[in-house]
């Protein structure tokens, strides 16, 4: 099997979430998700305000998006910190305001 064909294989296996943590992302001061094992989805559900929206939008920035033209910082505080267990793949993203 040559490179690419291996490359591409592992591109189109699933990820799966292994843990979510966000802190002072939005509206959320602290947030951390451990789905059990084996577990094939993840319902986020909850009041207005309760911080559904920013606990996708933190997954989405975790994986490159660019957050919108206001900053994913709570508001009060100087940081916010993102990390995404994918298990092959951990990713933490750090928001500091003035950055750009």
């Amino acid at each position: 099997m040559s490179e690419t064909t291996t490359l591409a294989a592992a591109e189109k296996r699933p990820l799966h979430v292994h843990s979510l943590s966000i802190e002072n992302v939005m509206g959320v001061k602290a947030l951390r998700l451990e789905p059990a094992e084996g577990d094939a989805l993840i319902v986020v559900g909850g009041d207005n305000g309760a911080g559904k929206s920013s606990t996708i939008d933190a997954i989405f920035w975790a994986c490159g998006g660019k957050p919108s033209a206001t900053m994913p910082i709570r508001q009060g505080q100087e940081e916010a910190k993102i990390t995404l267990d994918l298990g092959e793949l951990i990713v933490t993203r750090r928001f500091f305001w003035g950055a750009d």
